[in-house]
């Protein structure tokens, strides 16, 4: 009986031994280097997508901040990874190479930073979403915040803070006697 064998060189059995067809023969062949390169980064199941930082700026009243420079700040190594400007709804999406810890920043022209966002973990193919909240009202024909006033400034929450006091000071300095002096506020001493 004969035997029809394959026109083939050889077939790979386990990593770097391989059985010749013509001779019957095994020899070893040299393993394939260790260093295999994939053409795109390794994906896990049902991941699909990119890695990345989405979120807006607000301000105090809840307004969006449309226009507004934005930095992402990798926390890691304190570098400064990508910078974009919000959209009309004050929305800003950073496409991120490394999985790490981020925080996004809004910054003025001078790049003072006027705002931050809450720092966030995130891991490859997952998106991390963040707010930039600023502490006062944003006036967008200047580019300017405007932080409110404390009320205490206005209402006064000591005797020394008060208009009153303050006019009684300047009467004592100018020398400005009373008209009517009034009932005494608290009970003479004997």
């Amino acid at each position: 009986m004969k035997r029809i064998v394959p026109a083939f060189v050889g077939v790979t059995l386990l990593a770097g031994v391989t059985l010749t067809a013509q001779s019957g023969s095994i020899q070893r062949v040299p393993p394939a280097p260790p260093s295999a390169r994939f053409v795109e980064a390794w994906r896990p199941l049902n991941r699909i997508g990119v890695t990345r930082v989405i979120g807006s700026v607000i301000d105090i009243r809840q307004t969006p901040v449309a226009h507004a420079r934005v930095q992402l700040r990798n926390l890691v190594n304190g570098h400064l990874a990508q910078s974009a400007e919000t959209n009309e709804n004050g929305e800003y999406y950073f496409v991120v190479d490394e999985p790490g810890t981020y925080v996004v920043e809004m910054t003025m022209v001078d790049g003072y930073v006027l705002a931050l966002s809450n720092a966030g973990s995130i891991a490859r193919y997952e998106t991390l979403q963040t707010v930039v909240q600023l502490p006062g009202r944003w006036d967008s024909t200047l580019n300017t915040m405007r932080i409110p006033q404390n009320p205490v400034n206005f209402l006064g929450m000591s005797a020394a803070t008060t208009m009153t006091a303050a006019t009684l000071a300047l009467a004592v300095d100018m020398n400005v006697a009373p008209v009517d002096a009034g009932e005494p506020v608290s009970p003479t001493q004997p």
